[in-house]
Parts: structure tokens; sequence; C-alpha cells
């Protein structure tokens, strides 16, 4: 009997969870349909009849190396339809393959004050904050938007932004990013991650309760704010920077805005290995500064958790996994047309799975894959030195 009463209690078990995923998928739905993107190919606005009153902007860019798209990405940001700003580029080599590119959209654009910084000296283990250090003692200007490498812009990218950002009441202002993949299949594989669980968990949280997202590929602030949180040397050590910078704004009184313009960001990953250490990466900085939500986040993935616990229900179990393959393909339609994005229903399928391996890995992994080399992780999200190079 107590047999039979501990597998009643466990099939109840099972029911909760399964109803749980299927109400986070009602949560997507809910939050996609009042989302409202101004997504890159349509970004479009009326130009300000007095543009000379439109503050200057630092756009502060830190690069590491060049993958071939290099270029475009920064090209877009050379294009911004706004009177007066600069780009301030940041290596820490100066043979970086990324000087070439510089050098190239310098002569193309001999009127845009598009400069370079060489940054060798360090503040810390995190090799884009030591970047970042370099890049802002060479800014001019008090607002600033920080960006990553592989992020692809609109040309009202800052006009969408500036006003915002002119609010003194706004702390940190960031955007939710598309995914691009180029060329291969895990590209392909990795962006379907981004779009179809990454961004609608952001949309949900950020619709449960204050904003807590702040993502490195757009991230907009005042000098002072930054200044009043810190500065950079608090980040210096932190795997999550971007998501420290806008907690630590948050500290001082002023919240994190998420912004309806979604850049572009290219997915790039050549073969299963790299697909497997970049999405790794991104589940551990997900640990790292949300241990509590990281561990429950299983409940993102649907519709590999329901096959998992689909024959603890017998029979009964074939209701509830045809209901959320059916959400799930609904779901699928449904983000891809908020972002005009292509996907295969397969990808999707092989992303979720994919997913739900990398979640339970990263509750025990203590190491990562960046920029060519290992660093260890603590649990507080620290992140050690390099140990050397890895392929």
């Amino acid at each position: 009997m107590s047999l039979l009463n501990g597998w009643d209690w466990l099939k109840g078990i099972v029911a909760l969870l399964v109803l749980a995923t299927m109400a986070y998928q009602l949560l997507g739905f809910w939050a996609l349909h009042r989302w409202r993107p101004v997504l890159t190919g349509a970004d479009q606005i009326g130009v300000t009849e007095d543009a000379s009153a439109d503050p200057s902007v630092s756009v502060l860019k830190p690069l590491h190396g060049d993958d071939g798209s290099l270029y475009d990405s920064l090209r877009s940001f050379c294009r911004q339809n706004y009177p007066q700003y600069e780009i301030i580029c940041g290596v820490q080599h100066p043979a970086d393959p990324a000087m070439a590119v510089i050098q190239r959209l310098q002569a193309e654009f001999p009127a845009l004050a598009l400069r370079v910084v060489v940054t060798e000296g360090t503040i810390g283990n995190n090799p884009k904050v030591n970047n970042l250090m370099g890049i802002l003692a060479a800014c001019r200007y008090d607002l600033l938007v920080i960006s990553d490498a592989d992020i692809v812009v609109g040309p009202h990218y800052l006009r969408h932004l500036v006003p915002s950002l002119q609010d003194p009441q706004v702390g940190v202002l960031t955007c939710l990013y598309r995914a691009l993949p180029l060329k291969t299949f895990w590209s392909r594989v990795l962006a379907s991650q981004v779009n179809t669980l990454f961004l609608p968990s952001v949309l949900v949280a950020a619709k449960l309760g204050p904003n807590i997202f702040c993502g490195g590929a757009s991230m907009a602030l005042r000098r002072e704010t930054l200044a009043a949180m810190g500065g950079l040397p608090r980040l210096a050590n932190q795997l999550a920077d971007d998501y420290w910078l806008g907690a630590y704004v948050r500290q001082c009184g002023k919240p994190t805005v998420l912004a309806d313009y979604v850049v572009d960001t290219l997915v790039l990953e050549p073969d299963f290995k790299r697909f497997y250490q970049h999405a790794l990466r991104w589940s551990l900085t997900t640990r790292s500064v949300q241990p509590v939500g990281h561990r429950f986040s299983f409940l993102s993935y649907p519709l590999p958790l329901v096959c998992i616990l689909a024959p603890c229900l017998g029979g009964w179990g074939w209701i509830p996994l045809g209901v959320v393959l059916v959400l799930r393909l609904v779901y699928h339609r449904q983000i891809m047309h908020k972002l005009g994005a292509k996907d295969t229903l397969g990808t999707a399928l092989l992303a979720d799975f994919l997913g739900l391996l990398i979640w339970f890995h990263a509750l025990f992994a203590r190491r990562i894959a960046w920029r060519g080399s290992q660093y260890a992780v603590a649990a507080d999200g620290q992140i050690g030195g390099q140990d050397g190079a890895t392929q």
C-alpha cells in the first residue's frame, strides 16, 4: 500500500509539472501577443525638426578578431541617421584582425568620428570589461551606448534609443536581439534557441515583474549613471557583466528599461562543439546571476520535459503530450511572425531538446570556453584567469 501511495504521489508531482509547462506556454502566448517589436529592417521613423537638439552619443564597441561578419556589423553603426555621434572601437592587441576592418570603414566614412584604441592592460579577468575600460577613457560624450561586436542595427537605431535615455529616471536602456544564422546547421540551431526559447522567456519575466534583463547586445546609459554604480571596475571579474551593470544601476534606484527596438545578432557557429560551448556559456551566465530562476527554467522546455514525464502518467500521458506539441507548433509560428524570421520546425524541436540537456549540464559545470581560452566560473559568477587556448 505504501508503494502504491508513493507512486500516486509521484504521478501527482508529474501532473503538476506538466500543468506548469502548459501554463508557461500560455504566458508566452500572452507576452508575445502584447509585444510590438521594432525590427532593424522596419525602423523608419520621422526625423526631428531640430536635429541640433539631439544630444551627442558615444558608441562603445569592444572587438576581438574578425569572424567574417565584422564589417557588415560595424558598418550598420556607421550608417546612423543621427546628427552627432562617435564610434570608439577597442581591441586588446595592435595586431588584432579587427584593425583591418576598422581601417576599411574609416576610409569609407571619412566624415564619421570612428576611432580605435588599443588596451593591453587589465583591471580584472573579464576581457570585454578590460577592453571597455580603455574605450571609455577615449569617449567624449556623456550618453553611452555599449554594443557587442556581432550586432547589426538599422539606420534609426540611435534615434529610437536616445529619447528614452534622456529621461533622468531611466537607469539602463537595453534591447532584445533577434538571432540571424549564417551558413551552418548548428548556427541555425543556436539561432532557434535564441529566438524561440530565450527571447520569449525574457518577455514573460518582464511582464510578470520589473525587468531585470540587461543584455550586452545593446545597453545605453549616462556616464554619471555608470559612475554612480561604481564604474567598470566593479564588473571586472563578473562573467555576466551586462546583467550586473543593470543590477548595480537598479541598486542606485534606477530601473533597467526594455526597449521595443530589437537588434540583430549574427550567429556563426560552424560545428556542434562551438554551438555547445556558446550555449553552455549562456546557460552558466544565467545560473550565475539567477540561480533559483535557472533551476526552474526547465519549465521553459515544455515539449522535451513532457516527453520525459508523460510515460509516468500511463495512457493519460498521451493527452498532455499532444496538447503541448500542438501548443509548440502554434507558439513557433507566432514567434517567427513577430520576428520576421525563418526557421524549420525540426530545427526548433532539436533546439528544445538540446536546450534541456544544456540546462542540466549547466547545473554542474564550472568552466566555460570564451574567446579561445578556458575560464573557471565560481558559484557567485566570478570568473578566474585564463587557462590557455582551446579550439
